[in-house]
């Protein structure tokens, strides 16, 4: 017996020590790693959460650039496992309905799903796909929901910017690229999306928004555990851009560069169009003869604001201003323009012309684009006046327009300029400009002398389309005078007239420009290459009030079709674009030109007076005039428009000539109140009726009292009470 209890008590005591030594090594020495388990269950995770980029507009609201989130889907088998134990339910019909839903809703295969279900060991989590947009995933999650699927796991995978116009823009816009930030091996990097190129990266800070975080807590079961304590902040979604493009001109815009580009076998076409009063830019583009993909376009340098090329003779209207404004000479004034020979330091130099002229007049020396004219009128002005004033159109240094990748063009330091600089660059040579210089030089022009900043950015506004931040134009500058900019205009009218750019003429509409082929120069040598040349026509119209500046660029134009001459190529596209913009149904262009023509004078008026005395107010008046006669002999009863109402001089004034009709005079009818009382109510109606007496009666039977008394005068239709009994 006592052996027994001692073996008992030592067992016990054996089984005590055991369990004591088994709990200190998990409380204590943590052989299980249960500690790191416990961290993450009592200390909260941060779920970070990606905030949508902002989009991109066009001054319309037309969107041009959005995004898309996508999502990485896994399934818990092990939790689809204990649903079907605890549901007495079959494992691999569940595992063939996950597949059906998630195929039915994303573009993956149900045979590859329900293949990667059953792969070994099946109480692990599986990936499915990475690439599940956010619209995929609501549709996905609501029929697991629905039908109580356990297992579903989504987590962010990545961010997509989609254009809704496909390549339209892409030079401008831009293009991201993912990142992440810290280490990307630990669960602390951070997924981001940031601009690397166009308006992406200029106004990155703006649409990237501000990440936010959520605390977690999650089960054994790996669901999260609502609990008040846990902290969060909610990710500030990115500002949207709203552009100064227009989406429709940036349409016709690409369209007609394109077709260009293949007409005219150009390497590269480069267009831009502005509103010469703002600086607002209202399209622009940049073409290539290589075919690339819309991603290769956003990636790529924004050609029209990084290409340089010489500008050729679009130069030549600045030269004139100066020689304008100083009065140097008159746009009559002949100039012999037959072949200049010039010498510097030993060095000769033939300038000449295309075409062989003798004299021309200061405006057909811009008209007809004569190198030799301008030359000997540049040297008039002087090298220091004409490179401060290449300088206050902005040649040489950027635009200030904020456009990443753009070029600053170049011009010589004045010290710099050699022997033959001055004629050189005075019809566009040995300086280099790109396409939104020379357009914001043209807007300057146009507008009256005001050197504008060019901007592409109209206004930004956040999530709930508040506006954070508006761009108004910006004058840098004002140059030159409203007279000698006036006669500039008329000198580049007469380029489109009967100049070299004839064949932008339009019967109705008057638009100014002018051509500009240059040659190419070689890289790293001197001279030029031969059949390789820049075809550029720079452009506004209306002349009097111009509301678009267009500027068309073709590098290296087919030389054996005579593309290269600026007049083959880009003046033919510049008129295609025009008509494309005034005939589109919210232009207004060519009704203001109408309305701007009408000379409104007041209708004197001529109402009463005989046909000779009206027909000599009017002469003298030198208002037309249509008159039509109903009676001989008569007077003036009627005329339209009414006296003193304005109206288009250009129109006639119909005068209504007739015998006077004498007015009648109105027939005074005296009504006198008749006696009503003792008559019966039906006597009394019929009398008063005769009168034009409207009775209202209060009773029956035999009129006792009237609110006239008899014998008072009354009106027509007046109203008398009277009391029957």
């Amino acid at each position: 017996m006592k052996i027994r209890l001692l073996i008992f008590i030592t067992i016990n005591i054996l089984v005590v020590l055991v369990w004591i030594s088994y709990l200190f090594c998990i409380q204590i020495l943590d052989i299980h790693n249960f500690r790191e388990t416990i961290e993450l269950r009592q200390n909260p995770s941060k779920n970070i959460i990606i905030p949508d980029r902002g989009n991109i507009y066009d001054t319309n609201g037309k969107l041009l650039v959005s995004s898309i989130k996508y999502y990485q889907i896994d399934i818990d088998r092990n939790l689809i496992s204990k649903y079907c134990k605890n549901e007495n339910e079959n494992e691999k019909n569940k595992y063939l309905r996950i597949s059906e839903i998630i195929s039915k809703y994303s573009n993956l295969s149900e045979k590859k799903i329900l293949k990667k279900l059953n792969r070994k060991p099946l109480n692990s989590c599986i990936f499915l796909s990475d690439n599940i947009s956010e619209a995929e995933l609501l549709k996905i999650s609501d029929a697991f929901h629905q039908e109580k699927i356990p297992g579903l796991v989504k987590t962010f995978s990545k961010m997509k910017r989609t254009y809704p116009y496909g390549k339209l823009g892409a030079n401008f816009l831009g293009a991201v690229k993912e990142m992440e930030e810290g280490n990307t091996n630990s669960r602390e990097s951070i997924y981001k999306v940031v601009g690397s190129c166009g308006l992406e990266v200029t106004f990155d800070n703006e649409l990237s928004g501000e990440i936010g975080w959520q605390e977690t807590i999650y089960d054994a079961n790996n669901k999260r555990i609502p609990l008040v304590f846990l902290k969060e902040k909610t990710a500030k979604c990115g500002n949207s851009l709203y552009l100064t493009i227009d989406n429709d001109l940036q349409e016709i815009l690409e369209e007609n560069l394109n077709n260009g580009l293949k007409e005219y076998k150009a390497k590269k076409a480069l267009g831009i169009i502005m509103e010469p009063a703002t600086g607002a830019i209202l399209a622009m583009s940049g073409l290539s003869s290589k075919h690339r993909s819309a991603a290769e376009i956003r990636s790529s340098a924004n050609i029209p604001v990084s290409f340089m090329f010489e500008p050729g003779s679009t130069l030549k209207p600045i030269t004139a201003l100066l020689a304008i404004e100083k009065n140097i000479y008159k746009p009559s004034d002949k100039i012999d323009c037959r072949n200049y020979h010039i010498t510097y330091k030993s060095e000769d130099r033939t300038i000449k012309d295309d075409h062989k002229y003798n004299f021309l007049s200061f405006k057909d020396i811009i008209a007809h684009s004569s190198n030799v004219g301008i030359s000997k009128i540049v040297e008039e002005i002087g090298s220091k006046a004409l490179y401060e004033r290449m300088i206050a159109f902005g040649f040489g240094h950027k635009t200030s327009s904020n456009i990443a990748g753009e070029s600053s063009g170049i011009l010589r330091k004045l010290k710099d300029w050699q022997g033959f600089s001055l004629h050189s660059i005075s019809f566009g040579q040995e300086i280099s400009t790109t396409t939104l210089q020379l357009a914001n030089a043209y807007c300057t022009i146009a507008n009256g002398g005001k050197v504008m900043q060019p901007y592409i950015v109209k206004e930004i506004k956040d999530e709930n389309n508040k506006i954070i931040k508006t761009f108004k134009p910006k004058k840098l500058r004002t140059i030159s005078d409203k007279r000698s900019l006036n006669t500039l205009k008329q000198f580049l009218k007469a380029v489109v007239d009967y100049g070299t750019a004839i064949g932008t003429k339009s019967d109705f509409l008057e638009i100014a420009g002018k051509t500009g082929t240059a040659e190419k120069t070689i890289y790293g040598l001197e001279g030029y290459a031969k059949e390789k040349y820049t075809s550029i026509f720079a452009g506004f119209f209306p002349v009097d009030e111009p509301e678009y500046v267009i500027v068309i660029v073709y590098d290296e134009p087919d030389y054996s079709s005579y593309s290269y001459y600026a007049s083959n190529s880009a003046v033919p596209t510049f008129r295609k674009i025009t008509t494309n913009i005034i005939n589109l149904p919210q232009s207004k262009t060519i009704c203001d030109i109408k309305e701007r023509e009408k000379d409104f004078i007041f209708a004197p008026n001529v109402i009463g007076m005989t046909k000779e005395k009206a027909i000599d107010v009017l002469k003298k008046k030198d208002i037309l005039f249509t008159l039509k006669e109903l009676n001989p002999n008569s007077l003036v009863v009627d005329q339209f428009p009414k006296p003193n109402t304005s109206f288009d001089k250009s129109k006639s004034i119909i005068v209504i000539l007739d015998k006077e009709e004498q007015e009648q005079p109105l027939r005074k009818f005296d009504y006198e109140m008749p006696k009503l009382i003792g008559l019966t109510l039906r006597k009394a109606v019929n009398m008063a009726s005769k009168k034009n007496i409207k009775l209202i009666a209060k009773g029956n039977g035999i009129i006792i009292s009237q609110s006239i008394p008899p014998g008072t005068k009354t009106k027509y239709g007046e109203k008398c009470i009277v009391k029957a009994n």
